[in-house]
């Protein structure tokens, strides 16, 4: 599986999908660019997302709100106190993780699990042999050790598993001395080597953090520390956060905090009330302590968001009416909808103002993965910005009742007439990098060669039509002249329906030019050949099935638009 995906990621930055950012200088860790291909199927993810969500309905409207954001909003919103993740440093490896993601020690035991030895396993031999030195001066001095190409074998003596809080686990390693090295051991190592060298977890802020203001902060920070004192009432940290913070602003680590603030100005502006939506795409930001599988977790990313506003005694119907939405449209997309699933959480795992969260997830070649999730999250977040400022997000509805095919809790219902409340929230929240990358998983094919002449795999890319970032490839049968006619009328014709469509004319033969247009899955193309030149017809090839249908050149828009239409009508009449 991992050879698997190392190849769609080769696809990925050969034919023009995905970059590493700043390469020719090395390259950002955790950050990509988007090449022609890549930034054609991301906007065809969201338009069918946004389509869906707010051109076929009549209740969603859409917003798009600053990526700035005050600190205020992010204090009133908890994010600033509590938007944490635990973090652990590895001072063998240097690399940073969280615990949560991490996995069990490997150990490899001789007799009752007691004794035995822990690989640990380097990228090279030669950093197994810098390890080795490491442990040796430092971390664990006088351990017994074996050196084994690019694994270290550390010897146990005794190990005790942490009980289910992560307290009082203990390796006690072999020493040449013979008395025990002891290290803690909370259930959990570093995950790409299985060092159980680790610090204690510490809580990590994953919001970035800046500043507007003419003046640089560096000079407030300096003449803040030159002036305080020892018996000043608030620590040297505390008060340089107090001198900043008029000017502290961040990145938003999620597109919803605007959505709230706006409730009030849709309303009016909208002349509307619940139950309906609020749909917004756009980048958020999170310092990721681990950056991982590609796009998968990295720091900068877009988020497909809908918040959709409801009378609380109806926000139970909404939550699963939304579950049930957002897995077709996965569903409606995928080229294989057995590796998609949703899964419910936990009490444990949800938001303490959360009654209930779905996930959307993919199998990835590395396990499950979430892609979206839908959440009911009730009225913590309207009113925790009404008891932060001077917002009014109250809904006042004289005669207030439960719609014939909404299944309701009528004791929620407010006794007082008028009834005032304020609405729950269910909140679709959708990765479009992940979104991006699990299509390209689900679409990546590998066609293997039935002559008996031992040919490499080759490449197809069955992405649903209305994702694929070429819709259809027009390629005349030479360069000739004479062809370039009617490939141009095909070609303009297509790209009136905006449909991202290319002229192949290269000096290759079609069936090879074929190929090349199955590896970055355009689903059709068309042929211009000697017969049409006579009779005005062309052929359209499938990439799917190979099936070709012969039409004449006029009528390619309408076979097109037909199939790109297929299933998706009958969304239009639910």
């Amino acid at each position: 599986m991992a050879q698997r995906f190392r190849a769609l990621l080769d696809l990925c930055k050969r034919r023009g999908f995905l970059y590493q950012s700043a390469e020719i200088y090395g390259g950002l860790r955790g950050a990509y660019d988007y090449g022609p291909l890549g930034v054609e199927l991301k906007k065809n993810i969201l338009n069918s997302w946004w389509r869906r969500h707010v051109y076929f309905r009549d209740d969603v409207v859409g917003l798009d709100t600053s990526i700035i954001t005050p600190h205020p909003v992010l204090k009133a919103s908890g994010h600033v106190d509590e938007f944490t993740d635990l973090l652990v440093d590895c001072t063998l490896t240097k690399e940073r993780f969280r615990p949560d993601k991490a996995p069990p020690l490997t150990f490899i035991a001789d007799k009752e699990n007691k004794s035995g030895h822990i690989p640990l396993t380097a990228p090279d031999k030669a950093t197994a042999v810098a390890w080795q030195k490491l442990i040796q001066e430092q971390l664990a001095p006088g351990i017994l050790m074996t050196l084994k190409n690019n694994q270290l074998l550390l010897q146990v003596q005794a190990l005790t598993q942490p009980d289910e809080q992560g307290q009082g686990g203990m390796i006690a390693f072999a020493t040449e001395s013979g008395q025990p090295f002891n290290v803690n051991y909370h259930g959990y190592v570093e995950p790409d080597s299985n060092s159980p060298f680790l610090t204690d977890s510490r809580p990590f802020n994953l919001m970035f953090k800046t500043f507007l203001d003419p003046i640089d902060p560096i000079d407030r920070v300096i003449q803040t520390t030159k002036n305080h004192s020892p018996d000043n009432s608030l620590p040297l940290r505390e008060a340089v956060d107090e001198v900043l913070r008029p000017s502290t602003v961040y990145l938003r680590p999620e597109t919803a905090q605007g959505v709230f603030i706006n409730f009030e100005q849709v309303v009016r502006t909208m002349k509307t009330k619940p139950p309906f939506g609020i749909a917004q795409v756009g980048k958020s930001f999170r310092n990721e302590i681990r950056l991982e599988h590609g796009i998968f977790r990295t720091p900068e990313f877009e988020q497909l968001e809908l918040e959709y506003f409801v009378a609380p005694w109806e926000s139970r119907h909404w939550y699963n009416y939304w579950r049930r939405q957002r897995y077709q449209w996965w569903m409606e997309l995928a080229s294989h909808p057995d590796n998609f699933r949703q899964r419910d959480h936990s009490a444990n795992e949800m938001a303490h103002y959360a009654t209930g969260c779905t996930d959307v997830e993919y199998l990835f070649p590395w396990g499950w993965g979430e892609v979206e999730g839908v959440a009911h999250r009730g009225n913590y977040d309207l009113t925790q910005h009404m008891n932060n400022s001077n917002a009014n997000f109250e809904v006042i509805e004289d005669t207030p009742t439960i719609s014939a095919d909404v299944d309701g809790d009528v004791s929620m219902i407010p006794e007082e007439r008028p009834a005032r409340y304020v609405p729950h929230v269910v909140e679709s929240s959708c990765g479009l990098n992940r979104a991006m990358l699990a299509f390209l998983c689900d679409a990546f094919h590998e066609v293997r060669d039935d002559s008996g002449k031992n040919k490499p795999p080759r490449t197809v890319l069955k992405l649903h039509p209305r994702l694929a970032p070429i819709k259809c490839a027009v390629m005349p049968l030479t360069g000739k002249p004479e062809f370039m006619s009617i490939t141009q009328k095909v070609a303009k014709s297509l790209r009136r329906h905006g449909w991202y469509t290319v002229v192949e004319s290269q000096k290759l033969k079609i069936g090879k030019r074929y190929y090349r247009h199955d590896e970055i899955g355009t689903p059709w193309c068309i042929t211009v050949d000697y017969q049409s030149l006579e009779d005005h017809t062309v052929t359209i090839r499938d990439r799917d099935t190979g099936d070709q249908e012969r039409v004449h050149w006029k009528e390619v828009q309408h076979v097109v638009a037909k199939r790109l239409m297929e299933g998706e009508a009958d969304d239009l009449l639910d």
